[in-house]
């Protein structure tokens, strides 16, 4: 199914057939204890979600994991899911989600369903949402992210983006921190970390890690990716001493998974000792760990000409190549003389409020 024949689609789930089966569900009380993990990008509860998951165990709630890889699962499968969702969404209390999930936004909700965003990003970096027709074109009937209650960010000063690419009201937009990246606070969480990797890859012992996690480009029904034979040059030149990890983009490692690692990035990034990425988001989490980045963007006069960028991509802490003879040398150099200052002052302001405490923060917000 092609990119304008799923947005027909989705436009007609959105404004007919939701609304109906929504309806049906509001014949029964909100029940403020009942509490809704939705996705429908995955089979289970998300990582940016895992942690506040965890915190509900054993409180005085009833909570439900009302999650689908809806991608993989087939379109009646996950049909047949988000009706099930619209009917519980009617009575939830508190429904958290942290990617697009259309069933929220496809009708009025009711004032004492608390609807919370935690989005999987964390900064701003590349343009997304309402902001660029490659996620929402013009065309599109309906509002993709009506009723949200509050939308988290790593920091007040990446409100903004959240604001203008969502179309959401400022005041429900706050800089909380993200309570997925409290993990990388604890050192029992690193140390785990690396254990399950070199278990894994027991040849990396003794080597300097380097991931590449690039963006996806175009649109999440058919997204591109940049020619993937850089790769074994790159290895070839940074020598023996170096082990060369790849981590895509969820989107591209439906259609590209041959050189993917399967181990989950944010248990990848404490043990990388080089990140190079590009457009993505994965460079903000890394920021936590105060490592080195480079920025191997090869397409980058596009998206400067396109205007696609939140903020001025020269800031970015680190190394930008554009040529793929350079990367190899800006690696090692990274490596030997990182940009500290830069990457703690852009941390600061991007990251800010990711300090090891924002799921305490959340539920304080919430008053759980």
């Amino acid at each position: 199914m092609n990119f304008k024949i799923k947005q027909i689609v989705k436009i007609i789930m959105q404004n007919v057939v939701f609304p109906v089966v929504y309806q049906v569900g509001k014949l029964r009380r909100v029940d403020r204890r009942l509490v809704v993990f939705a996705d429908s990008h995955h089979n289970e509860v998300p990582y940016s979600m895992e942690d506040l998951y965890a915190w509900f165990a054993g409180k005085d709630y009833t909570v439900l994991a009302m999650t689908r890889d809806c991608d993989r699962s087939g379109y009646f499968g996950g049909l047949c899911f988000m009706l099930k969702f619209m009917l519980v969404y009617a009575r939830a209390g508190y429904v958290f989600i942290c990617d697009n999930f259309l069933p929220v936004a496809s009708c009025k909700k009711r004032e004492k369903t608390v609807v919370v965003q935690m989005w999987h990003a964390g900064g701003m970096l590349k343009k997304y949402a309402y902001d660029t027709p490659r996620d929402i074109p013009k065309y599109y009937k309906g509002n993709v992210f009506r009723n949200y209650s509050l939308v988290l960010t790593s920091d007040d000063a990446c409100d903004r983006a959240y604001v203008s690419g969502m179309r959401v009201d400022p005041s429900i937009v706050k800089g909380l921190g993200l309570s997925r990246t409290d993990r990388f606070f604890r050192q029992e969480y690193l140390e785990a970390c690396r254990a399950q990797f070199l278990k894994q890859y027991p040849n990396a012992e003794g080597k300097k890690v380097v991931l590449w996690a690039p963006t996806f480009r175009g649109n999440a029904a058919t997204p591109e990716i940049v020619d993937m034979a850089f790769l074994e040059r790159l290895r070839e030149a940074l020598g023996e001493d170096w082990l060369v990890i790849t981590k895509l983009h969820p989107h591209l490692q439906k259609h590209v998974g041959e050189d993917d690692c399967r181990i989950p990035t944010e248990q990848l990034l404490p043990v990388t000792d080089v990140l190079i990425s590009d457009y993505s988001s994965v460079i903000y989490d890394f920021l936590l760990l105060e490592r080195p980045i480079v920025f191997y963007a090869p397409d980058l006069d596009y998206y400067v000409k396109e205007e696609q960028f939140y903020i001025d991509y020269s800031e970015m802490p680190g190394p930008i190549v554009t040529g793929e003879a350079e990367l190899a040398e800006a690696v090692k150099a990274a490596f030997v003389n990182p940009e500290t200052d830069r990457i703690r002052a852009f941390r600061q302001t991007y990251m800010g409020a990711c300090d090891g405490h924002a799921l305490e923060r959340l539920v304080n917000e919430l008053q759980l």
